[in-house]
Order: structure tokens, then C-alpha cells, then sequence
């Protein structure tokens, strides 16, 4: 395996031997050096604007899979770059993984897939990845972090590895600069971070799918966050077995034979007990796979916290069969034709996945609910992806269309999109990260042939 190294330094001096030692040290992978040269140049206001310059330059150097950035004061352990490689191999969701050669998780207070701050000294990229970033900085913020919250606002995941060694060792020189602001390795401790939470719904038809495909594969992509299920009409034993498993919660309601509707209600009555700021998610209950951990998806939540995330599926409603014809069955005639205008040629948000703050959450299902009660009246949708469509669009500060990786809609998508490996695993051929598989129709065949078992 090929990794191109580059090495940041102030200036193009010889390389402390320690530093050199530790890359040419390197087990397990074939490491090609760069030298980047962060002078400081008279107009930079600081050095987070000299590190930033040269770490964009040095974007396009080299063509191994991998790039690991590191600093000219900073040791490799061993097996660190060959680690990090490894790392990335099992998280396709992550952009990068880093040594931590500051010692900043020291505190156990963050996790190691997403502390706020994730130092770029001894940082290992995608390449594809890499050459899609753009390193800058902002008051009070390093490149860094600042790249942490960037990738993260794309779906792309960034955080530490245990696993790989590195040690910060600054000379006697360095040691005496001055630091950096207290704020950039880490966000004030008053500044709260809920957790976030994970809501779905579904009566007795689904019981069983939302048990053995929506919990079990959300348990299985290594998710802990804790899943509310708003469960419709299930027996008495049912409700049970349900209750006792681990990080489930129940809230039960009578028989509905269209939960995906009444969810506009329902939802609400349990985020009336949640804090205004809590990162929330919903996917429909019976056709979603997970792959990977949701927790960059909280990220995106804070960063937006007034706006609800969606997903756009590729058709539009003109293409989109059952979408168009619930537009054409609504019964007022002027409701009808404002909604066709409105949406024809726009393409569909898929209803089976929102995200938000509780408070934005909550705000979006009393709308939508609104509509759905009234001017929609007579719509042949048995869910409530006409309600979302229409009242997003006509209110489009209210919510933000994030990548689809986040609820990848199959249906539609054209021949060649994707494939279904023997494991069950999906995988985009565009090669684009895949978090959670949404089927319908049919699409999950594959993957129920391989987890019948499960």
C-alpha cells in the first residue's frame, strides 16, 4: 500500500532526526515524502492562515490513495501510517482518521470518532477526499477545526484512532512559542451537546422488519443512540419483547394502518419531553439499512439548528409515478393546481427520512399535519411525503437538502447506481459514502436473501 507523506515545515531546513527516523521507520506501507514549506508571508494575520495556504497547495502532491499529513515536530510510531490505512478501510463513511499526537482525548469526554477538534498534525486523508477540501480558518478557529466542521456539514466523517501511535514532540525552541487560543482544541465546557436520539414508527406488519432490519442493522454499524418506536397496535407480547430490548424505548399506540401519516402527530407528542436543542433523525420504520454510524448526522443538525435536513430522491414528481399521482387526487381544485405547479418539476424529498433540532422537528410535523388535515384533503399518499413536499418548498429557509448518503432512496435510481455484494453490504458505484440504504418496492430483496438469518 502506497501512502504519500506530507510534511509541513516553516521553513526547508534539514528534518530533526527523530521525525525522519519515525517515517522512514514505517511498516506495513510504501510512504513517498513531500516537503511543504508554511513561510510566513507579511499580510498572513497569523499562523492558522500560513498553515492553511500550504496545506492547500500541498493538495494536488503526489498520487497514493492516501496522504497522511503530518508536522516536522511530530514522531510516527511504527505502524501509524499502515493504521491509519487500515482505519479508513472499515469506515468508508470517513474522510480521515488522525493519531492523536497531542494526547487530547485524554479526558475520556469525547468520542474518538468525533471530538470537536481533530489536530492535522498526524492526519491521514482519501486522497478524493483530500482534493474536495478547502483548509481555512476563522477567528478563534484553527484549520483544523474548522476542516472538522466542513467535512462533517457534507456527511463525511472525521475523528481519531485509538489504534495509531504518533507522539507531539516540540523542541526547546518551539516549545517556548506562544500557543494558540485556549478555543481551538476544544469548545467552551458550558456549551451543551445532546445526544442525539433516533425515532420511528409502524404498526404489526412491520414489527418484525423494524426488530430484524432498522434495529438490527443500526445496532450492527456500531450506533448506541438510544430509538423511540411509536409501535401501532402490536399485541401484548409483542410490546413486551420489544420493551426489553436494550436502548429501545415504546411509546404505544392504538392500531393505525398508516403510521408514516399519523407520524405527524404522534412524533410530536413524544418531542413535547425532549429539550428544544436535541439532535433527532426519523427513517421509515421497514425498508432502511444502515451501514455506518449516524453520529456525523448530529453534527449536521448543530450546525443547522433552525432548518430540517431532507433528502432528494432523483426523479422528479413528473417521473415519479405514485408522487405525481397523490398531487393529482387532492380534492380542491385550486389546492391541486398550485401544488403541480409548485412541484412538477421539481425533484421529490423523499418522506422516509427527516432531521432536526426537537424544536425544528416539532415545528415542521404541527405544519405539515396543518396541511395534511386541510388543504390536502382527498390525496391518495398513504404517508406523508406530499405534506413535507409541499410545505418545504413553499418555505425554503425552513430546511436544508443534505447528500443522500444519508437516506438513499433506490427506487428510480438508474441501472448501474449501485450493487448488492454477497455480504449484503451496498455500495454506490459513484463512489460516494453510503450511510443508510432506503428500498421500497422491492429493492431490498438482496439484502433480506443474505440476513434471513439475523
Amino acid at each position: 500500500m502506497d501512502v504519500d507523506i506530507l510534511l509541513l515545515s516553516r521553513d526547508d531546513g534539514p528534518l530533526r532526526p527523530d521525525v525522519l527516523a519515525g517515517i522512514e521507520a514505517q511498516r506495513g506501507v510504501r510512504v513517498h515524502l513531500h516537503r511543504l514549506i508554511g513561510d510566513r508571508r507579511p499580510d498572513d494575520p497569523h499562523r492558522f492562515a500560513t498553515i492553511a495556504r500550504a496545506r492547500n497547495t500541498g493538495r494536488a502532491v503526489g498520487s497514493s490513495p492516501y496522504v497522511l499529513l503530518l508536522d516536522d515536530d511530530v514522531v510516527l510510531g511504527l505502524r501509524c501510517a499502515a493504521t491509519l490505512a487500515e482505519g479508513l478501510g472499515r469506515r468508508p463513511v470517513f474522510a480521515a482518521l488522525a493519531a492523536d499526537s497531542a494526547n487530547e482525548m485524554r479526558t475520556g469526554l469525547e468520542h474518538w470518532d468525533y471530538p470537536h477538534h481533530v489536530s492535522m498534525a498526524a492526519a491521514m486523508f482519501r486522497r478524493e477526499r483530500l482534493r474536495q477540501v478547502t483548509f481555512r480558518w476563522e477567528d478563534g478557529k484553527c484549520e483544523c477545526r474548522c476542516c472538522c466542521e466542513d467535512l462533517r456539514r457534507e456527511g463525511f466523517g472525521i475523528g481519531y484512532l485509538r489504534e495509531a501511535e504518533a507522539w507531539h514532540r516540540p523542541s526547546s525552541l518551539r516549545a517556548a512559542a506562544p500557543a494558540g487560543p485556549p478555543s481551538v482544541a476544544r469548545p467552551p465546557a458550558d456549551v451543551p451537546a445532546l445526544p442525539g436520539r433516533v425515532l420511528s414508527t409502524f404498526n404489526r406488519r412491520h414489527q418484525r422488519l423494524f426488530r430484524r432490519r432498522f434495529l438490527g442493522s443500526f445496532r450492527r454499524a456500531g450506533n448506541a443512540e438510544a430509538v423511540t418506536a411509536v409501535a401501532a397496535g402490536l399485541y401484548p407480547s409483542e410490546h413486551r419483547a420489544l420493551a426489553a430490548t436494550e436502548g429501545v424505548e415504546v411509546f404505544p399506540i392504538p392500531d393505525d394502518a398508516h403510521p408514516s401519516k399519523s407520524r405527524l402527530r404522534n412524533f410530536r407528542r413524544v418531542l413535547e419531553c425532549w429539550p428544544d436543542q436535541t439532535p433527532v433523525a426519523y427513517w421509515d420504520a421497514g425498508d432502511v439499512v444502515f451501514q455506518a454510524r449516524v453520529a456525523p448526522l448530529w453534527d449536521l443538525v448543530r450546525a443547522h439548528p433552525d432548518r430540517l435536513l431532507v433528502v432528494e430522491e432523483v426523479s422528479t414528481f413528473r417521473h415519479a409515478g405514485a408522487a405525481l399521482a397523490w398531487l393529482e387526487t387532492i380534492r380542491d381544485e385550486s389546492v391541486r393546481r398550485r401544488a403541480l405547479d409548485l412541484l412538477i418539476d421539481r425533484r421529490v424529498l423523499n418522506g422516509g427520512f427527516a432531521a432536526g433540532t426537537a424544536r425544528t422537528m416539532r415545528r415542521y410535523l404541527a405544519a405539515a399535519d396543518a396541511l395534511e388535515s386541510g388543504p390536502l384533503v382527498g390525496s391518495t399518499d398513504f404517508g406523508d411525503q406530499t405534506a413535507m413536499n409541499v410545505h418545504l418548498r413553499s418555505n425554503p429557509d425552513d430546511y436544508l437538502v443534505i447528500p443522500s448518503s444519508w437516506n438513499y432512496v433506490l427506487v428510480h435510481l438508474p441501472g448501474g447506481s449501485y450493487r448488492v455484494r454477497p455480504d449484503g453490504w451496498t455500495d454506490r458505484l459513484d463512489g460516494q459514502p453510503l450511510h443508510v440504504v432506503h428500498g421500497a418496492a422491492g429493492t431490498l430483496r438482496d439484502w433480506d436473501l443474505v440476513h434471513l438469518t439475523s
